[in-house]
């Protein structure tokens, strides 16, 4: 059953326009004039009052404006809004074999290329205040190569990395918003990822601090060596720091540049992708079949959390309770209160008899999972007992799939 997506979501929707152009953040201001700027015209996006992140044909709104941006087998791609309940066709894409997205670009690849949709919404979070914006969303374009993919952005910068290549390109993140693929650097990497205005690159069985440009820095704590990392796998940006996975624990670079690591218990089953909440410090990766694990990259502790059953997929929300959100091996989704042990549980949603991994995403009030063998998409308001808030309908199966407006 296909619910009135404005039932139960407690939010109020503002009037959204959608303007001709897509964009991206751009320079910092003040957070004075961020918090009072009101949107000037489409003629004066260099004028003092832009709020932060604003330029020409943006709409700035008071809430977040998402959707979820899914492709189909045959690269059919729709975004369906949130908060009106409305679906909009793009551009058909390549068959998507693999995918990743950064909270409002998707990327999804084949053998041979790799696709760049922007999902037209995106946050800027400065910490004490945040912006929400909307644009137009579309298709990018493509880049050539493909496998495994993963993106990673600030808000200067967009990384797109593929892992089984060892490689990796910088994209200007202001042209990318524009419809641009504006590479300016490429590098040999398996992980790749922007940290304000540095790159922390895993190159070899090393973890380095580069510039804007791929070059080696000076950074505070950091040698021309590099951090050791074995066998780096994984990587994600928190509001603390980034970090690389490694064979027995993680390093993570914080704002700085200066590098730590957060050791493994001994013989622990190693996470090889991290997954959380955006810009939170806490995030979660699988312990093989044994549960998952937690990594405080403030603290700079792990946490084990045992399963009942092996889980597929899982992301940290990172909330006051703490709650982490996972697909089990018999298609249910887990919530697990990591703050008191509690553990809830869906009836089984999504096919458990495929190789593929559970297509979920979450955002502070809900979790996604999409089911790739009918067209549909759970929604779970995991504070709420694992409860199914609403089935929402797409207008076919998903393969590759993203919550925008992050």
């Amino acid at each position: 059953m296909n619910h009135d997506p404005t039932t139960d979501r407690p939010r109020t929707r503002l009037p959204r326009l959608l303007g001709a152009l897509g964009l991206t953040t751009g320079l910092a201001l003040t957070a004075t004039a961020c918090s009072t700027a009101s949107t000037p015209p489409a003629d004066d996006a260099s004028a003092t009052t832009a709020p932060h992140g604003w330029v020409a044909g943006a709409t700035e709104s008071q809430e977040p404006q998402l959707g979820l941006l899914a492709v189909s087998a045959t690269g059919e791609t729709a975004l369906h809004d949130l908060l009106t309940g409305e679906t909009t066709d793009l551009d058909r894409v390549g068959a998507a074999e693999h995918s990743a997205t950064d909270g409002r670009f998707l990327v999804t690849s084949d053998g041979d290329r790799t696709t760049v949709v922007d999902g037209g919404s995106w946050t800027v979070d400065h910490g004490d205040h945040t912006h929400y914006y909307a644009a137009e969303p579309r298709v990018v374009g493509t880049l050539e190569g493909g496998g495994p993919v993963q993106v990673h952005s600030s808000e200067t910068m967009t990384t797109i990395a593929w892992p089984e290549r060892g490689e990796a390109v910088v994209l200007d993140r202001a042209a990318l918003g524009q419809g641009e693929l504006d590479e300016t650097a490429r590098l040999d990497a398996t992980v790749l990822l922007p940290l304000g205005e540095h790159l922390v690159a895993a190159e070899g069985d090393t973890v380095r601090v580069l510039d804007a440009d791929g070059e080696q820095t000076g950074s505070t704590g950091s040698t021309s060596a590099g951090q050791a990392c074995t066998d780096p796998a994984g990587g994600i940006v928190t509001r603390a720091g980034a970090v690389v996975g490694c064979a027995d624990g993680a390093v993570v670079v914080d704002d700085a540049g200066a590098t730590s690591f957060v050791a493994l218990p001994d013989d622990a089953e190693r996470p090889t992708a991290f997954a959380a909440r955006a810009g939170r410090p806490t995030v979660a990766g699988l312990a093989g079949d044994t549960g998952f694990w937690l990594l405080d990259v403030r603290q700079g502790s792990w946490q084990h959390v045992p399963t009942e059953r092996p889980l597929r997929a899982v992301v940290a929300v990172d909330d006051q309770d703490e709650h982490v959100v996972g697909v089990d091996d018999a298609g249910r989704v887990v919530v697990v209160t990591a703050s008191t042990g509690k553990v809830a549980t869906t009836d089984p949603l999504v096919a458990s008899d495929t190789d593929t991994a559970p297509l979920l995403q979450l955002d502070a009030q809900r979790a996604y999972v999409a089911d790739p063998t009918a067209a549909v998409v759970h929604e779970i308001d995991f504070a709420d007992g694992a409860r199914v808030a609403r089935t929402i309908e797409l207008p076919f199966a998903p393969v590759a799939f993203a919550e925008v407006g992050l």
